[in-house]
């Protein structure tokens, strides 16, 4: 849901009891992958702490990223309801922890729980929409482009000031089909203008508000 309000931060204390009881505690080792894409897997996973990368890869190899998920959110619940192979492959930005729950015992749970079921519905229409502002801004200016690349995958931190991107500039150029030169461009002109701060292998958002005005949203 990039910076927006997570699954986990929808529920209230009872709910989020019903869910740590519904699973158990998991780690994930940075660069590990949770789950490859196609795998018969139903877990369902909710983010502690740190970030997973979720991307899907072609007949041919290649990798598209399709979003970095971070602490609060779930993750692997489409296979878990509609109990086909994975839709993608999950791996570890850095270590991870959260809770597991097999298919079984997460649908009980949304049985049990309705308002459960609303934060779900809640967080895929979110994720729908991210996805098509992202379509429509794929073919807008670079510097759009950008911004809304970065909203996207961006990830509020514990001081829920500062959101962060934690990809390469090699990476955020590729999703957002613009040459590496023509992203360090745009990086240049937000970082000049205050709007986020960049570093070798992520970036800080500063701004949100700023650049949702580039953005149109």
């Amino acid at each position: 849901m990039g910076i927006g309000q997570s699954f986990w931060g929808m529920l209230d204390e009872p709910e989020r009891a019903a869910v740590l009881a519904a699973g158990s505690r998991r780690t994930f080792a940075a660069g590990s992958v949770i789950c490859h894409q196609g795998d018969e897997t139903r877990n369902v996973l909710v983010v502690s702490r740190g970030r997973v990368r979720v991307s899907r890869y072609s007949l041919g190899g290649d990798e598209s990223l399709l979003a970095v998920r971070g602490r609060g959110e779930i993750i692997g619940e489409i296979a878990a309801i509609d109990g086909l192979g994975r839709s993608a492959t999950l791996t570890a930005v850095e270590a991870v922890e959260g809770v597991l729950i097999t298919a079984t015992a997460f649908i009980r749970l949304c049985e049990r729980h309705p308002r459960i079921v609303w934060a779900l519905l809640r967080v895929q229409l979110a994720r729908a929409r991210a996805a098509a502002d992202q379509q429509d801004l794929r073919t807008g200016p670079s510097l759009q482009r950008v911004a809304g690349l970065l909203l996207g995958l961006a990830h509020r931190e514990a001081g829920d000031v500062i959101a962060t991107v934690p990809l390469s500039q090699r990476e955020l150029a590729g999703i957002a089909g613009i040459s590496r030169e023509t992203l360090v461009r745009a990086l240049k002109t937000l970082r000049e203008e205050g709007i986020i701060t960049t570093h070798r292998t992520r970036v800080e958002i500063l701004h949100e508000d700023e650049l949702r005005a580039l953005c149109g949203i």
